[in-house]
This record gives structure tokens, C-alpha cells and sequence, in this order.
């Protein structure tokens, strides 16, 4: 099988000519360098038009539907779009894969150990002809000529002296999701991975101010892209997940870091929602300290409303919690954006035991519903849950816009499981094409096909052996069950897993759809940890506390979904079956294209990529770049430099999803890029 060595990966870093288009290797070190001009303070009218000239913000406008006003690529000229140029950011060295250590002075990593590199999944905010991004191991921050591919320069942070509680040496972690940055007031804002968030000088890169959403010595990280309003810069903590503290969504001053507001998922006594945990000391370590709800993706804005809209994630630990739904965990959630106060809620899944976080972005619409028996237009949001359930909800109220059954899911009288009777599944089309398991189980049939899937007979261990006939850690069988399904210490429950993670997820307001990239056929395997056996982790909390089995990320098992669904009728408008995962996300054009990055040739053991242009109205394919020597696990972006249309993704893989797993750690397949590639028209 064919094998992208590191050597070959930069073999491939040449010259290529096509078409009137040369591309080149972009080089930091000759010619003039760009002169930036330090951006304004936006107003609202710029941050929620949809992205033009400019690539405001993470999701293009506030409204996260990564859609551009662009026309000068349409789908009569796109299959004519060349590679202009392409760079590496520098930060996969040869040095890292070899194991040295992300971090001086921490462990050494395996030799050739190509997770050292992370996961290359940000995608840039341009401005004014300046693209600009983040990367793995460290966050590093690059303000590169849009036009040229020249680096202007580069910001490396130091986590000099950070040591956790154990005396280990702090470390950002070899897989780390590195999401992007904002962009606003002469400064780039970027999070980090030890919970920091640095504003950096627009014109030099040099440091402005830095403040933390908490301490790394509680978990405190930040895996989401600032977001920049209203002369605020509003970012997540993720140190719910491992045993961290509670995390909150914050807001800060973009002027000098100054901290306006913060709200956690996760209520204090005497706040309301305090009351759907079990605080009396057994099952777990409470609410208040430890109770998960971290933040996987960035917020969406409504300016005009005043609304922050986020979902949360999942409660912890994930099970041998003392009854209660949990709130405000699962949820999506709209709060003030001035003041952070919480307005509605609505809960995606009651007492989580499953991890069913909402990692992929929401966005705002506005669409027409039947409401009281008449057509009436409302302002909407959209989130999709990690199985492929889309819920539509009134961005005023917080209520369904397209009906959500509570469907009676099975339940456990074992200790410590404590079981919720029923889970929200909406009445819209599952993006991930899942049938839905208990229609056909008349003791759970509610007459409503309830979508809820089922794990599929090949799905694949971390090692590749089916489930079905692998024999578990503890000696049995496993148990194939669907989502919800509960389980005990007495046996594995093998459940879909992270089918619809991070890959953006964006909107067509031509057509009213909301496009999708994920993945069907994963699953994981669960079993309880007995309360005897319950240990906490050097943050304080028990973390995931679950006995479990990886999940195959293979060609055998997975495979990818591309689906456009339509917001006002819930239904699906097309949907595609890859024989790769996808794992990208979208962007969307007004000249009719939706761009998508591809995770692998065939069935991505390869471990190449490629990006391709389809139509938005119908999903044909209309062009698609030549083979990049790694996956596509970001969402491009596009803006105009002098007046022509540009087309800009990194590439480099991701560690999530990843369907080369299997072939060890060792693996050359396995290697990590840090590229960035541009297309234009010739």
C-alpha cells in the first residue's frame, strides 16, 4: 500500500505548473513582506454580513453559516480553479516526529511518533489581503500574505515552568485541536491549550496582554476559536472533561483582557437547574466542582437580540451519577451577551451516559413554520447532536420549530446507573442516514419514527475485530445496543460514538439547507466502573470513569455522510455516502459552491486528501483539486485579494477520526502535515 513518508511529503513541496496558474512553494524569507494595516473596531452590520473581501471571524459572519457573498467562482468556472500556492507552517518538524518533545523537558514521545504533530484542523481569518491562523503541537499563531503564501511572521508561546499537580511538566498534548483566531482592534486573540488567552499585536505579533478562562493545573484549555462582538472577545473552557473543574463560557475585554462575564453549564446551590443533580455525596463528586459541561465549539451571535447560542457538553463522570437530568449539560444554550445571563435552555440528552456532547457548530436562519395553524416566519438556530439528529429551534424561546418526540428509551435498575425514561429525538431526517433502532421494538414504539440508530453488525474495535464476534475485557460478549442504551458493571454495551464531532457544519440561505460532514458506522464500548473502584484523577474530579474500547476508525467499518438538509421542512435535500470519512466541514458561496475537504483518496487508508467544489443545490461535484499529501480535516475559506477570488485550507489530518489508526502509532501513514493551500481562477 502506498505510503506518504515524511521525506516524500516534502519531495512534494515543488514546483507545478497548469493552466496560466504556476504554483509554488511558498517561501518566508524573500521579498518585500506585506504591510498589515491594523483593523478597526467592526461594527455589527460588518461582523453579521455574510464574509466578502474579508474572512471576519472563525465562521465567516457571527451567524455561523461560513457563507460569502463571493460570485467570481461560480459553478460554470470552477472546474477551471488551480493550486496558486502552498506552504508548510513549519511546526510538524522532523524533530517532533522523531519523538522529541513537544514541550522542553517533558518525556520524550515514541520514536517516529507522529502524533506529536496534533491535528491540523483550524481554518484562517483573512483580512485585508493577511490570512491568519493557528496550529498544533504549541497554538503558534502565522500572519501570512494571502496573495503570496509568505509568512509576515510567526508567534511561538512559551509554557515555561507550568508544572501540574503531579510535578510532570505541563504540556499542550500531541493531539490538541487548534481551532483559529479573531481578528479586531489591531490585535489576533488566540486560546490555548493551558487555558490562556493571548491578544497579539496585528502589525509584529508581539504579545499585548494575556488573561486565562482558568488554570491548567485544573484542566483549564481552550479547543474553540475566539470569537470577536461588539468590542468583546467570548471564548469556552474545556476543563470539564478528565476530572477538571466546571467549566464556563466567558467574555472579555478586546481592549486589555479584562473579564466582563462568566457562566457555567454547571449550576451552583441555590441557582436554578441546582436541583437536577444529586448533591449527597454519592455517585459521584457532585455538581458544582466537577461536573463536565465543557466547551467544544464556538458560540454563534445574534447581535440584534443580544443572544450568545452555544451547545454544551456532556456531564461528568459519565456515569455512577446520582439521579437527575443533569442540566445544563447536553444542551443548547442561548445567554445574554452583555451579561452572560442564561435566557432558554433546551437539553439534548437527559442524564448523558454516552458522552453526547454538541461539538459541531449551531447556526442562525430565519425560516417559516406552521404555528398555530398559520405560516408564520421566526428567527431559527440548528444544532446536530453527534448521532445525526438535527433540532430546530425558535432562537427567541428556545422551542422546537420542527416537533422533538420524548421517545421511551431502556432502562436499568442497576446501582449507580440511574437511568432518564426518555430521550429528545426530533422529527427531522437523520443527517447520518441512521434508520433508527426501536421502531420496529413494540415496548419502546411511540408510533413516531424515532431515528435513534443502532451500532451497525461491522463495526470495528480500535484492533479491527467486528464486535460482534470479539470477546471484551471482561471475558463475555459484547452487547451491541443503539444510543441510550444503558449499561452496568456487569457487561460491555457497544453504542454509535462521535459520529458528527467537530467538522463545521454551515447554511445556504439560497436554499435553506444546512450542510453536514460526519461519519456512520463508529462505535465504543462502555462498561461501569464499580464505586469501589472509582479513582480520581490528579485534577480532583473522576473524569470519564468508564471501563471502555476504542472505536475502529477504518475503511471496514466507517464510512463518510455529505448532507444537505432543509431547515423549514426538516427533511433531507441530498445526501451522499463516501467510502472516506468526512471529516472537514463546508463553506458556501453566492456563486451557487459549497467547498469540502476530502479525508482520503477511496477509502482514506492512504492517508492523502483533497479539497472539492460541489453544487450547493444539488451536490453534484463539479471540481476537485489534485491529491494532497495528507487529509483535509479543516474548513476552507474564501476572500478576495486586488480583486480576485481566493480559496484557502490547511491541511495536515486530525487525530479524531482518523481512519489510518489501526496502523499503530509507528505507522508513516500516520504522519501529521501543517500545510496551507490556496486556489485561484486563472
Amino acid at each position: 500500500m502506498h505510503r506518504f513518508r515524511w521525506a516524500k511529503a516534502l519531495a512534494c513541496l515543488g514546483l507545478v505548473v497548469g493552466a496560466g496558474v504556476v504554483a509554488t512553494t511558498a517561501s518566508s524569507s524573500s521579498g518585500a513582506k506585506k504591510v498589515i494595516t491594523p483593523s478597526p473596531v467592526w461594527t455589527a452590520a460588518q461582523l453579521n454580513a455574510p464574509a466578502g473581501d474579508n474572512w471576519l471571524n472563525y465562521f465567516g459572519p457571527l451567524d455561523g453559516s461560513r457563507y460569502s457573498s463571493l460570485n467570481q467562482i461560480t459553478t460554470s468556472n470552477v472546474s477551471t480553479l488551480k493550486e496558486l500556492w502552498h506552504m508548510s507552517l513549519g511546526a510538524c518538524t522532523a524533530a517532533l516526529i522523531a519523538g522529541d518533545p513537544v514541550i522542553p523537558g517533558a518525556p520524550r514521545g515514541a520514536t517516529n511518533n507522529p502524533t506529536n504533530c496534533g491535528s491540523t484542523e483550524a481554518n484562517p481569518t483573512v483580512v485585508d489581503g493577511v490570512l491568519y491562523t493557528t496550529g498544533p503541537p504549541q497554538g503558534e499563531v502565522w500572519a501570512i500574505d494571502a496573495a503570496t503564501g509568505k509568512q509576515i511572521w510567526k508567534w511561538t508561546p512559551s509554557y515555561a515552568g507550568q508544572v501540574l499537580n503531579s510535578g510532570a511538566i505541563f504540556t499542550p498534548g500531541s493531539g490538541g485541536r487548534r481551532a483559529g483566531v479573531a481578528v479586531a482592534e489591531g490585535k489576533v486573540f488566540v486560546g490555548l491549550g493551558d487555558g490562556r488567552l493571548v491578544a497579539l499585536d496585528q502589525r509584529s505579533g508581539k504579545q499585548v496582554w494575556e488573561t486565562a478562562v482558568g488554570s491548567y493545573k485544573n484542566n483549564a484549555k481552550i479547543s474553540t476559536a475566539p470569537i470577536y462582538a461588539n468590542g468583546m472577545i467570548l471564548v469556552g473552557d474545556g476543563s470539564g472533561d478528565s476530572g477538571g473543574n466546571s467549566p464556563s463560557m466567558q467574555a472579555f475585554r478586546a481592549a486589555n483582557g479584562g473579564r466582563i462575564w462568566a457562566w457555567s453549564p454547571i449550576p451552583s446551590p441555590g441557582q436554578p437547574g441546582y436541583e437536577t443533580w444529586t448533591n449527597d455525596g454519592k455517585g459521584g463528586n457532585g455538581s458544582t466542582l466537577y461536573g463536565g459541561g465543557s466547551f467544544w465549539e464556538s458560540p454563534i451571535i445574534d447581535t440584534a437580540r443580544k443572544l450568545l447560542i452555544v451547545g454544551t457538553g456532556n456531564p461528568e463522570p459519565w456515569n455512577s451519577r446520582g439521579p437527575g437530568m443533569n442540566l445544563y449539560t447536553d444542551s443548547i444554550v442561548a445567554l445574554d451577551l452583555y451579561s452572560g445571563q442564561l435566557k432558554w435552555y433546551f437539553q439534548v440528552a437527559h442524564h448523558d451516559l454516552w458522552d453526547s456532547d454538541l461539538p459541531n457548530n449551531g447556526v442562525l436562519f430565519d425560516g417559516t413554520y406552521k404555528i398555530g395553524g398559520k405560516m408564520v416566519k421566526r428567527p431559527g438556530v440548528a444544532y446536530v447532536n453527534k448521532v445525526g439528529m438535527t433540532f430546530i429551534l425558535d432562537r427567541e424561546t428556545g422551542k422546537p420549530l420542527i416537533p422533538v418526540d420524548e421517545v421511551p428509551v431502556p432502562q436499568s435498575t442497576a446501582d449507580g446507573v440511574n437511568t432518564w425514561p426518555t430521550q429528545p429525538v426530533p422529527r427531522t431526517s437523520n443527517v447520518l442516514f441512521n434508520p433508527g433502532g426501536y421502531r420496529n421494538n413494540s415496548k419502546y414504539n411511540t408510533g413516531v419514527n424515532s431515528g435513534i440508530p443502532c451500532t451497525t453488525p461491522d463495526a470495528l474495535t480500535s484492533l479491527g475485530i467486528p464486535y460482534a464476534t470479539a470477546t471484551a475485557p471482561d471475558g463475555k460478549p459484547y452487547k451491541l445496543g443503539c444510543s441510550y442504551d444503558p449499561y452496568d458493571t456487569t457487561q460491555y454495551v457497544v453504542t454509535p460514538f462521535e459520529n458528527m464531532d467537530w467538522p463545521a457544519s454551515s447554511y445556504s440561505p439560497q436554499n435553506k439547507t444546512m450542510i453536514t460532514c460526519g461519519v456512520s458506522g463508529r462505535a465504543t464500548a462502555f462498561e461501569q466502573i464499580p464505586a469501589a473502584s472509582q479513582v480520581a484523577s490528579q485534577f480532583g474530579g473522576l473524569g470519564a470513569n468508564r471501563l471502555g474500547v476504542g472505536d475502529g476508525s477504518t475503511p471496514n467499518s466507517n464510512f463518510g455522510n455529505f448532507a444537505a438538509l432543509n431547515l423549514e421542512t426538516g427533511k433531507l435535500k441530498w445526501w451522499q455516502r463516501w467510502q472516506a470519512i468526512c471529516y472537514s466541514g463546508s463553506m458556501n458561496t453566492a456563486g451557487g459552491l459549497t467547498f469540502v475537504g476530502h479525508y482520503g483518496t477511496a477509502d482514506g487508508a492512504k492517508g492523502d486528501g483533497y479539497l472539492a467544489a460541489v453544487d450547493t443545490k444539488t451536490g453534484k461535484e463539479l471540481w476537485k483539486s489534485a491529491t494532497m499529501p495528507y487529509p483535509v480535516a479543516a474548513a476552507p475559506v474564501t476572500y478576495t485579494v486586488g480583486g480576485k477570488q481566493y480559496v484557502t485550507v490547511q491541511v495536515g489530518g486530525a487525530a479524531h477520526n482518523d481512519v489510518t489508526r489501526p496502523y499503530g502509532l509507528l505507522d508513516a501513514r500516520r504522519v501529521r502535515g501543517d500545510y496551507v493551500y490556496t486556489f485561484v481562477l486563472p
